[in-house]
């Protein structure tokens, strides 16, 4: 057996200024098997999985074109447009040297483009174009996509993964593989079934590790379990930063009957949608959020700012919490914050050298102003390579371009040339931080970084300062998220479930 791979996976920030352009994407796509074995072979992802999948099931795996980008503002439609083309022409030739029994794709959920909202059903489209209806398609998406009818009308299999953190993109890598191949040796395509809610999930909002959004998780596990008709079932948080007309929470059920398909979907629906109030989290400011931090017994405590999570499309580079940190001058880390300008210009004054900066907010309106920093004592200077250890994508390498760490009075600040999220303590541990003798760490992330620092740390406690990512979605102008999903209304009537 012959299976096909490849897609392009963004998560796109439609608030955020930060485009992907020719040049973002050319330093985030590879080609061909050499390219795929280097960057995904021993890696937690879903790439990962594919490779380790195609070795236990002994089939023939073809690595086409793979585009993982981080998360930011849209795609061009030159970017988008050339990456289609190119993903369908690869698969296109490969086809004519040998025809393939299937394609899986690994994409998103939640990219967007100029002037397509749909990215994902936009690849789908193309694909079915050139191929026609027979070759079956399998997906595997985030869960945070924003699922389209035509993502699920146009693929035959489509599968989430089901952990946030993400912690199991290897696992639904791997499954969504052995059902396509099922699908092929077996000769069938699953029954499908899509619910959309009327309903705009923050992501701070979703994690799995406790609460409302843990019970989801063991509902969709225990109706797999429960029901051999039932192939996979997804819950979709969606993300309604993307702001396009499919924002919202899903459930997409595969099954080998139509009426398991149904029966399960609409189950796991419903007690979402009842439980929806659950979800709400208190919103903290900076001075809040240090306020609870610094009252704690035990430290260090770890503050984590969502609302300029890079993971999630913004700059990095937002100062408030990192302002109010500096206020109190209580031994501290703060890891990392985006600003190349100071990175260089640190590098260039070398390690022991005293500058003087302007540090932060450089990229918008929304996320602070630059910090004046008269005397910043600069500690060290690092490539900002950094090994991931956390589960969540175990193995893959993070660049953080030239990073380096200035001390501000009690304060440790990482401040990196690239843009991320933090998922361990990888940023501080490049930077010489000793931070378990801190009293805070402070970083930009929503919820992956818990995968790892949640047994790490003495508490954790989210800041949710003003920001694209910002908990609080009252705060955005949505111009195609439709504002009648709740918690922006209340809808007057209540959500019914329609086939």
């Amino acid at each position: 057996m012959r299976i096909a791979t490849g897609g392009f996976a963004h998560e796109t920030n439609g608030f955020g200024n930060i485009l992907v352009t020719p040049e973002v994407l050319r330093g985030a796509t590879c080609e061909g098997r050499e390219d795929y074995e280097k960057r995904y072979r021993g890696v937690r992802t879903y790439g990962g999985g594919f490779l380790d999948e195609a070795d236990a099931l002994g089939i023939e795996l073809i690595p086409t074109r793979m585009s993982s980008l981080k998360p930011s503002g849209p795609s061009t439609r030159e970017v988008m447009e050339y990456s289609r083309d190119r993903l369908v022409e690869l698969l296109w030739e490969e086809w004519q040297k040998e025809p393939f029994d299937a394609i899986a794709l690994s994409m998103h959920g939640a990219g967007a483009a100029h002037g397509c909202p749909d990215l994902e059903g936009e690849f789908l489209r193309a694909i079915r174009a050139r191929f026609g209806c027979e070759i079956p398609i399998g997906v595997v998406l985030d869960l945070h996509g924003n699922i389209s009818e035509d993502m699920v009308n146009l693929s035959d299999l489509l599968i989430g993964v089901k952990n946030y953190p993400h912690t199991d993109e290897y696992d639904a890598g791997r499954i969504m593989l052995r059902i396509l191949c099922d699908m092929v040796e077996n000769n069938y395509r699953p029954a499908k079934r899509l619910v959309k809610l009327p309903w705009h999930l923050a992501p701070a909002q979703g994690v799995t590790l406790s609460g409302p959004a843990a019970e989801v998780r063991a509902r969709l596990i225990e109706c797999e379990e429960a029901d051999s008709d039932l192939l996979a079932a997804s819950f979709f948080q969606g993300f309604p930063f993307a702001d396009v007309p499919d924002c919202g929470v899903s459930v997409v059920t595969m099954a080998k009957t139509q009426a398991s398909a149904d029966r399960n979907a609409e189950k796991i629906a419903s007690w979402a949608w009842d439980h929806r109030t659950d979800f709400n989290l208190p919103l903290h400011s900076a001075k809040e959020a240090m306020d609870i931090a610094l009252s704690s017994d035990a430290f260090p405590v770890l503050i984590n700012e969502s609302s300029d999570n890079p993971g999630g499309g913004t700059p990095g580079d937002g100062t408030h919490l990192l302002r109010e940190m500096l206020s109190r001058n209580v031994p501290s880390a703060y890891g990392f914050i985006y600003d190349p300008e100071v990175a260089l210009q640190a590098t260039k004054a070398g390690v022991g050298a005293h500058i003087a900066v302007k540090l932060g907010g450089k990229t918008d309106k929304f996320h602070g102003e630059p910090i004046d920093l008269p005397d910043a004592y600069v500690k060290c200077i690092s490539d900002g390579v950094v090994m991931r250890k956390s589960m969540m994508g175990k193995g893959a390498v993070n660049h953080m371009g030239p990073t380096v760490c200035l001390v501000v009075g009690n304060v440790n600040i990482v401040v990196s040339s690239f843009r991320t999220q933090t998922f361990d303590d990888g940023p501080l541990r490049i930077a010489g931080v000793d931070w378990p003798e801190l009293k805070i760490i402070a970083l930009k992330s929503s919820q992956h970084f818990k995968a790892w620092w949640k047994d790490q740390v003495a508490g954790i406690v989210s800041c949710d300062s003003p920001g694209i990512h910002s908990s609080d979605l009252s705060t955005f102008v949505f111009k195609q998220a439709n504002p009648g999903y709740y918690p922006l209304a209340e809808a007057k009537r209540s959500f019914e479930l329609s086939r």
